[in-house]
């Protein structure tokens, strides 16, 4: 790995534990394949139980990119201090809240960074994310498909009671255009750790519902294309309809953002060919879901489908029923 020095170098931030280490793996590779090579590319992962053998494996894998100037800074996770924080799904970690800390964790001279999910694949120069000019907000991020604030499952609860606005738009944190000289200079990683502890009952998005919560009206909106997130299986069947479609289809970046991940059984969409697409390119190729796991995760998928939508046609059945039976005389 080469040493890096100037302002033409990218701060990338990731940070996986040892299960997504293939993921992070597609996601950097992904990252220094379209960048530009006029750049330097300095990843820096912030990991837990990612040993020595894996980490070559990730080193030696974006050496295959041919990447002309990149370097990997590995940082241990202060898990110690967002253990005991709210995990709002089952396929994260407590791992999601590292992002929180990346103004200490990074040094000092970094003034801002691009923070990066996991399970993302990027199919552009992501320097013309970094070359935005972020003024005096602390992040640039894309809209999230929840919408606002107000949304009754996955809202702010407190958005009232923290005065703000029902129609502010939430924004997803798995893209973020970080202003880390703002960061320090506010002590928003305390905020945001303060609102988690203060707020723990009634936390259902984890860290995505604290940055929402104390940055809502310091943000930056990005065009959809630099987070075009998978949308959630009802919407994609047919069952549920979106409360606001994007203006673009283009997929600079791709967020695998439900619990259907490319790299597990049972997954269906068409952008997971990207995925396979950037680990052909890493030490994983080649690597493929097993034909029986697939099988069997094919199948449950199925039969959760053909569940869900007995219970959509009961239901419409039970409101058709009432609405009869009050037009009866």
């Amino acid at each position: 790995m080469s040493t890096l020095t100037g302002k033409n170098v990218i701060h990338v931030v990731l940070a996986a534990d040892v299960n997504y280490a293939m993921p992070l793996t597609v996601a950097i590779c992904s990252v220094a394949i379209n960048c530009d090579k006029k750049r330097g590319l300095l990843f820096h992962l912030i990991q837990n139980g990612i040993g020595q053998e894996l980490r070559s494996k990730v080193e030696s894998s974006l050496e295959l990119t041919e990447f002309p100037e990149v370097r990997v800074n590995w940082i241990d996770a202060p898990l110690e201090r967002v253990a005991d924080f709210h995990i709002a799904h089952p396929w994260i970690t407590s791992m999601a809240y590292a992002r929180l800390l990346i103004p200490e964790l990074l040094p000092a001279d970094a003034e801002k960074a691009i923070y990066l999910d996991c399970d993302i694949v990027v199919n552009e120069d992501i320097g013309e994310l970094w070359d935005m000019n972020l003024g005096e907000k602390s992040l640039f991020a894309v809209r999230d498909e929840i919408d606002t604030v107000s949304h009754p499952r996955k809202g702010l609860k407190n958005y009232r009671e923290l005065g703000i606005p029902a129609d502010a738009h939430l924004f997803n944190s798995g893209v973020l255009l970080m202003n880390l000289n703002k960061w320090r200079e506010c002590g928003t990683a305390g905020q945001l750790l303060s609102y988690l502890r203060t707020n723990r009952a009634i936390i259902h998005m984890g860290d995505q519902e604290a940055l929402n919560a104390v940055l809502w009206d310091d943000w930056g909106e990005l065009d959809y294309r630099w987070n075009w997130q998978i949308p959630w299986r009802g919407y994609r069947l047919g069952r549920a309809k979106k409360s606001w479609l994007p203006e673009t289809t283009r997929k600079s970046i791709i967020h695998f953002t439900t619990g259907e991940k490319p790299w597990l059984p049972g997954c269906d969409y068409e952008e997971g060919k990207y995925f396979f697409k950037y680990l052909d390119r890493t030490e994983w190729a080649g690597w493929r879901v097993p034909l029986l796991k697939e099988f069997f995760g094919r199948l449950l998928r199925a039969i959760h489908d053909a569940r869900d939508t007995l219970g959509i046609l009961r239901r419409e059945f039970k409101v058709n029923f009432k609405r009869q039976q009050k037009m009866l005389p």
